[in-house]
């Protein structure tokens, strides 16, 4: 790379990953919420290395379940994913470039309607 090459980021290399056989639904962590600062950090980490998360808040106090809520709404944010509501306490956090190989989209349409 010369001294004006451009560098790639991260969702360029996840981009090109895209033709590997591990769609981003395989990836999914399903994890049941706890009240734990390094649990979240952890699963921040996981997020933002290209895991989609599932996470379910029901064993949460509201106020802490806001809380966490929001901290992950704010990574998934900061590095241009998405988060969507899979129920009222059971949301799926993922980065954009996760949603391309439209698993994810087909993960959530294929979820029991309740």
């Amino acid at each position: 790379m010369g001294l004006f090459g451009k560098k790639k980021n991260a969702y360029e290399e996840a981009s090109n990953d895209l033709n590997n056989n591990q769609l981003a639904s395989d990836r999914i962590i399903f994890f049941q919420m706890i009240d734990s600062d390094k649990k979240v950090q952890e699963l921040s980490d996981e997020l933002m290395n290209g895991n989609p998360l599932v996470i379910n808040f029901d064993n949460l106090e509201p106020s802490v379940a806001n809380k966490i809520l929001s901290f992950l709404a704010g990574v998934s944010y900061a590095i241009e994913g998405r988060n969507v509501k899979i129920n009222d306490r059971t949301f799926l956090f993922a980065r954009k470039v996760d949603f391309y190989d439209g698993s994810l989209q087909e993960f959530i349409e294929n979820l029991p309607k309740n």
